[in-house]
């Protein structure tokens, strides 16, 4: 499947309604063939009634919700890795704006990821509200799931948009709102749950939460926690080639052959992240890890002051890092734009790369891959070294290390754009349908904060083929951190 397939499915579900075909489609599409016997039935036609009435109907419904969380993380993922600095959309067919970026509420990709996540989000409220409920069969464990898939909807409410409905046909809620409900959610999922995995999930959800609403106090319990307990857990969003959906990031860095989707050159050694050894093999995207725990730690000591205190955490999440599985990866069908990308990249190991143009050139960031097998991380993977932290001195050294890190850790799982402070704008369509979201909302427009720079300029880098450096214009993580009083951007200081 190409990428540009996901802009065209159509828009049958409004951004604030979520319709039981759709619903139902997504249950029935989880290879929930083990859960319901087909063979007797006369009238394909699945009504609300008929399904409420079946065996294990809360049991289904929760995988159907499970799916919907791959499909939404699959369009957040494309979607705001292109807006950040970290992919250039070098050819395919997918938004020609967002590098820019530019950010409308009237394009269609703007909708496409908020109709993923408001289905996340009602789903997961229809399957608590009324086929819990109605299922004497429901567990606890449904329950709790479900708490927690809806509060990672309103999760991604929060950190990707200016604001969105908190309910079907309900008005536009800030991001503070939708962290309160996911913080409520999280923990009404860990009230109930049994499943230490599900338990650990939840509380570095609540970290994350609390992170990014500026909670210090609070984050930094959540995470101290995850740290003792779980330092090491991941919570994975599966994908599945036959029953789908496919990881779409892993066709646009690999399975494609296509150069689709280049990296920033100081992140090339990361990539491809998703890989496939066989046809169809499908790479699944971590949702929360524990590496989480120890950025919030380590930025949280920084706002007091405390760079001995941030530089012990880095120093001890370079340990959870260096134990990450690597992998071997045939990428020697990526030229790296030299087969009708619109810019080449630097794709040997004698390449050179400075953060900006002022920077240091480092090397180690590209790698070659013509000559055969890569090693690339598949869960985590940083530039950062013990002897980087050692040197950093001030509290603004060790802040820049620190959003270089949540970079590359972060890489391909749809956190970027969040750190660069810009914020999707409600869509166009939710005024057209919603009585209480007016055509003038302050909601309906994007938030790029005016650090960000403008025409490409976030993928803009110096480099002609055959160059030994590569230059990057800008480096956003030196621009963040000069901008660390600005309210879109970090958020405890």
């Amino acid at each position: 499947m190409r990428l540009h397939d996901f802009n065209f499915r159509p828009a049958s579900m409004r951004s604030s309604t979520l319709t039981l075909f759709t619903a139902l489609t997504a249950t029935f599409g989880l290879g929930a063939c083990d859960l319901f016997d087909p063979t007797g039935v006369d009238n394909p036609t699945v009504t609300e009634e008929t399904f409420l009435g079946t065996p294990n109907a809360a049991a289904s419904w929760t995988r159907g919700v499970e799916r919907q969380l791959a499909s939404t993380i699959n369009q957040v993922v494309i979607g705001t890795e292109v807006v950040s600095d970290n992919v250039f959309n070098n050819r395919t067919l997918f938004s020609k704006v967002f590098d820019i970026p530019q950010i409308d509420n009237s394009d269609f990709d703007v909708l496409n990821i908020q109709e993923e996540v408001h289905a996340l989000r009602q789903m997961a409220a229809h399957g608590i509200d009324v086929v819990v409920p109605g299922d004497d069969d429901a567990t606890d464990e449904i329950r709790a799931r479900l708490h927690f898939y809806r509060a990672f909807g309103h999760l991604l409410s929060a950190e990707l948009f200016v604001g969105l409905p908190g309910e079907p046909q309900g008005p536009v809620v800030e991001p503070a709102t939708h962290y309160s409900l996911a913080v409520q959610d999280f923990e009404q999922a860990r009230s109930i749950s049994a499943d230490a995995a599900l338990d650990n999930a939840a509380l570095l959800g609540i970290a994350r939460a609390e992170y990014g609403a500026g909670n210090r106090a609070a984050a930094v319990a959540a995470a101290q926690q995850i740290k003792s307990a779980a330092p090491d857990m991941i919570r994975w969003v599966e994908y599945d080639n036959v029953d789908g959906p496919g990881n779409s990031m892993q066709f646009a860095v690999y399975d494609s052959g296509q150069d689709e989707f280049q990296p920033l050159p100081r992140l090339d050694f990361l990539f491809p992240k998703y890989y496939s050894e066989q046809a169809g093999d499908q790479s699944s995207i971590a949702l929360l890890k524990g590496e989480e725990a120890y950025l919030i730690l380590a930025e949280a000591a920084l706002a007091t002051g405390d760079v001995g205190g941030a530089r012990t955490e880095l120093l001890e999440l370079l340990d959870v890092v260096a134990s990450r599985p690597t992998a071997q990866i045939d990428d020697r069908g990526q030229s790296r734009g030299r087969q009708g990308g619109t810019w080449i990249y630097p794709n040997t190991s004698n390449v050179m790369v400075a953060a900006s143009p002022t920077a240091d050139a480092r090397s180690g960031l590209v790698l070659t891959r013509e000559g055969g097998l890569v090693t690339v991380p598949t869960v985590s993977g940083t530039s950062v070294t013990a002897d980087m932290l050692a040197d950093a001195s001030t509290v603004d050294d060790m802040l820049y290390l620190v959003y270089l890190m949540r970079q590359e850790i972060f890489v391909l799982e749809g956190r970027r754009m969040t750190d660069l402070g810009i914020r999707l704008p409600t869509a166009l369509d939710e005024a057209l349908t919603n009585p209480n979201v007016d055509q003038g909302s302050p909601a309906l427009t994007a938030q790029i904060p005016s650090f960000i720079p403008l025409n490409y300029g976030l993928d803009g880098f110096d480099y002609d083929d055959g160059d030994t450096l590569a230059v990057i214009m800008h480096d956003m993580n030196a621009v963040l951190v000069a901008n660390k009083t600005s309210t879109a951007v970090l958020p405890f200081h």
